[in-house]
């Protein structure tokens, strides 16, 4: 058996790559399910990038384990895959929220290239030495170096604006940048002092645990918006139907007094035979935004079907009554539209179904009866009688 024994530099830099490799690892796994599930160019680019950290981060283990001599080729491999790495995983953290323009792709090619050129420059100029001094000169790459350091603030500009968590993300390129000027500091300036050796390599820790982090949020907002998406109405962020109807549901077996609503928009076909389709959507989404505000922390809205429009509110009939005569009043004033509404109270066993249908009948006697008013359909009891006026044409009736 062969033991191992570890400098402080070389058991800095075995903790380092341990963690790493796991972090990094485990963004991987998860980077990958992602691109299974999305073929995204984003996720394409992290998975490209975080082969290219793990790469790196096992060869340092395997060096600071004394499983792989630290060479001068496999030490410049490493800095050279550590630059690409960074190029890659900063487009790609834009790509997760933003499509890549040309523009980004041109940029992104350049700076491979340039980084290329540069580790290139390094090396080229000791090509006619004597192979061991060639071979040394390798382990020293201060243009390369410099570039990895000058990559953090570009990308400050570049991509700080446009991310939507930034300030982990300025956090991640601050400590990447002290990171390489730690790392500077101790290979050129300074080789004796060893806090810099230190920082070195106990940044990366934080600097991987950062990028997990923001990976992972930005994965909870994919998901939520496409739970989002699964449930609302694309064109007036109201509930759909079928999300709706499972929460009238559920209120209903609480036992709590609930109302449903059921709204039609007057004339609307009209308006889209004669505005066109443009102005009949924008009158939609102005009458279901008015519905959101009028249900709001009292109950739920959705969007039935065509300019059908729903709610529930828990309360006893006159919360319903005033929510439904002010969800009237208001697009009358407010929209070139005028609504038919009509309202049913919840009984004691009934189904979401039924009680949809109620206020449906509710609403079609409203519908047949002049428009532009409310019917409960404790009135009709399901005939064809008049429907319960506004309360504006109440007070204009008795004066």
């Amino acid at each position: 058996m062969t033991l191992i024994t570890l400098t402080p530099n070389e058991f800095g830099l075995l903790f380092s790559s341990s963690m790493a490799v796991i972090i990094v690892s485990l963004m991987l796994f998860m980077s990958h399910r992602l691109y299974g599930r999305n073929r995204k160019q984003a996720y394409r680019s992290l998975l490209t990038s975080l082969v290219f950290i793990l790469i790196h981060h096992l060869l340092q283990l395997a060096m600071s384990l004394e499983l792989t001599p630290a060479t001068p080729t496999l030490v410049f491999i490493g800095k050279l895959l550590q630059v690409y790495a960074f190029i890659v995983i900063n487009f790609a953290v834009f790509e997760l929220y933003h499509r890549r323009r040309p523009r980004t792709r041109l940029w992104f090619f350049v700076l491979l290239v340039i980084g290329l050129l540069i580790a290139a420059g390094d090396i080229l100029p000791g090509i006619s030495a004597a192979d061991d001094a060639w071979l040394k000169g390798m382990q020293s790459t201060p243009a390369l170096d410099g570039f990895m350091l000058l990559l953090s603030p570009l990308f400050v500009l570049m991509f700080a604006p446009h991310i939507g968590q930034p300030r982990k993300y300025m956090t991640s390129i601050m400590i990447a940048f002290t990171m390489q000027l730690a790392e500077i500091s101790g290979t050129y300036w300074a080789p004796d002092v060893q806090i810099f050796k230190m920082i070195a390599g106990l940044l990366p820790v934080f600097y991987y645990i950062l990028l997990f982090a923001l990976l992972f949020e930005r994965v909870v907002e994919i998901l939520q918006s496409v739970y989002r998406s699964s449930i609302t109405d694309g064109l007036t962020n109201l509930y759909n139907r079928r999300y709706f109807m499972g929460r009238l549901e559920s209120a209903l077996l609480t036992g709590r007094p609930l109302g449903v609503i059921f709204c039609d928009i007057d004339n609307f076909k009209k308006l889209n035979d004669t505005h066109g389709h443009h102005k009949a959507d924008g009158v939609l989404k102005q009458v279901s935004a008015l519905l959101m505000e009028e249900t709001e922390g009292i109950g739920l809205s959705g969007r039935y079907g065509g300019e059908e429009l729903v709610a529930f509110v828990m309360g006893p009939t006159l919360t319903s009554l005033q929510t439904a005569e002010s969800i009237r009043s208001r697009t009358e004033k407010e929209t070139l539209v005028t609504v038919s509404v009509g309202f049913s109270i919840a009984a004691p066993g009934e189904t979401a179904e039924s009680l949809m249908k109620q206020a449906d009948q509710a609403m079609y006697n409203s519908k047949t009866t002049g428009k532009n008013r409310v019917t409960d359909y404790a009135t009709i009891g399901g005939e064809a009688e008049p429907a319960i006026p506004s309360v504006g044409k109440l007070q204009r009736r008795g004066s």
